[in-house]
């Protein structure tokens, strides 16, 4: 499995033309949940959309992601373009009961789980026919053994995160497209690896 270094390396050529243009598509569409909850915090029927919302640009993220990874490039209309049937909503639903589970137990496993069920929607993303079970069990197997080493790239990203703060967030409009298409390219690697075994 390629390293974490490696991982992020790999979206600078991938990235070279495209920074602003990621940047923007994924942060208008991960700042939509927020927008439309800011609106009404206390009405539980529109908390209930941005759950279902949250599910669907989950996956439309993760599928431009993916674009930009393999092709180089991505539309933003790609984000919406998964917004039918209902299997995003019931991924977001388990992926959310399982992970406040585990912290309900204790922190620890909620991280592990969180961890071990992460690349779902990328694999939805992948193959928009497979069934929610077979997803989740598909995700812990190519997890096994790998989970320590996203846990870290996720750290290495917050890391930088709260340094950026110190930019005046202008570092963040080259930190978010490079993690969230090293990400994408973790996930490669993983599918790669667990293909060749």
């Amino acid at each position: 499995m390629i390293t974490n270094r490696d991982l992020v390396e790999k979206t600078k050529p991938i990235l070279k033309e495209t920074y602003f243009q990621v940047f923007i598509c994924i942060a208008l569409a991960s700042a939509l949940p927020q927008i439309i909850s800011s609106v009404s915090p206390q009405n539980v029927l529109l908390n209930i959309v941005v759950v279902c919302l949250s599910g669907y640009l989950q996956l439309g993220i993760a599928v431009y992601c993916l674009d930009v990874f393999n092709k180089g490039e991505g539309e933003f209309t790609t984000i919406f373009s998964r917004f039918n049937g209902i299997k995003p909503i019931v991924f977001i639903l388990v992926l959310s009961i399982a992970i406040v589970l585990g912290f309900i137990l204790l922190v620890i496993p909620g991280i592990i789980l969180a961890l071990m069920y992460s690349q779902v929607f990328f694999i939805l993303a992948d193959d928009p026919d497979i069934d929610v079970i077979e997803a989740f069990n598909l995700s812990e197997k190519m997890m096994r053994n790998h989970k320590w080493q996203l846990f870290m790239l996720n750290l290495e990203a917050f890391l930088y995160f709260i340094a950026g703060i110190f930019t005046l967030f202008i570092w963040w409009v080259w930190l978010l497209p490079r993690y969230s298409i090293a990400y994408a390219g973790f996930y490669e690697e993983l599918k790669k690896e667990f293909k060749s075994k």
